[in-house]
């Protein structure tokens, strides 16, 4: 199984990275409006969508995100989209882990969760992708903190975080991901300036720390959304999203922490540009 992992990651990660870095704007879009409707084509099963709402379901969020994208929304409605998502993700969905919810018990209510939890995570990799650069180093600090949290897990797991929900999980995973995730944004040059309207946070000392704070934040929120994902698994009595991804499972398996952080990570750094600006 680690082969097979290992081997599905050697292949497609640098397809991955070639396509966010170079690809033309408009092929990177087609990439997301691609995985939004594989995403959802896995949401359907998940959920339990019946008859032809689960046949025409990952069609309909593939036309969705598509016409969000073509039609260039201005700063203020996709303020507010980032902002609802950034709601779920901080106040709703510990409720949901916390009260553990039933899924299919939502019946046809599923259909908007889903686009709640795909959308604007897809929107944010198609419209905040710029030069690809400022993109990838939000995303790594999910893939450090996977990485820091599967080693740090075997090496020193004893206290489990959520045996109900997701017993391979421990609290010194947590701790590791945590030493990890801080470590590399203190490292990676070119941030951008968060919170630079207040005349304290402009010193480049200050800001290693607020990003260091920022990006415990996005951890927090991706363990969040990985956890959301393996609850809704364990409810609809499935092991994987799906088979696509051999060795990984499915699109939703790969991505459940960056439906939670990307748009919260999209949500403060808007914020506090147009704090900044407004200044």
């Amino acid at each position: 199984m680690l082969k097979t992992r290992i081997l599905t990651v050697l292949l497609l990660l640098p397809v991955f990275l070639a396509a966010i870095l170079w690809l033309p704007a408009s092929a990177w879009s087609l990439v997301c409006v691609l995985l939004s409707g594989l995403a959802a084509w896995e949401w359907a099963r998940l959920a339990g969508l019946k008859g032809v709402l689960r046949q025409i379901y990952p069609g309909l969020t593939a036309l969705l995100v598509a016409g969000f994208i073509a039609l260039r929304p201005g700063v203020a409605p996709l303020l507010g989209m980032l902002i609802g998502a950034t709601a779920f993700w901080c106040v709703l969905a510990p409720l949901w882990l916390r009260y553990k919810w039933q899924l299919r018990a939502a019946g046809n209510l599923n259909i908007l969760l889903g686009w709640a939890l795909i959308a604007p995570a897809t929107m944010v990799l198609a419209v905040f992708r710029g030069n690809g650069w400022s993109l990838l180093a939000i995303l790594a600090i999910a893939w450090v903190a996977d990485s820091a949290a599967y080693f740090s897990g075997k090496a020193f797991g004893r206290r489990k975080l959520a045996p109900l929900i997701s017993p391979g999980k421990s609290w010194e995973g947590v701790w590791g991901a945590s030493l990890a995730v801080a470590l590399y944004i203190s490292i990676i040059p070119g941030k951008v300036l968060l919170f630079g309207f207040l005349p304290w946070a402009q010193s480049q000392g200050v800001q290693v720390l607020i990003w260091i704070v920022f990006a415990l934040l996005l951890l927090v929120v991706s363990v969040v959304g990985d956890l959301l994902e393996s609850l809704f698994k364990r409810q609809a009595g499935m092991k994987d999203s799906s088979n696509l991804l051999p060795g990984h499972g499915g699109i939703l398996d790969r991505v459940d922490s960056l439906l939670a952080l990307l748009p919260v990570a999209a949500a403060v750094q808007l914020l506090s540009v147009l704090l900044t600006y407004s200044h």
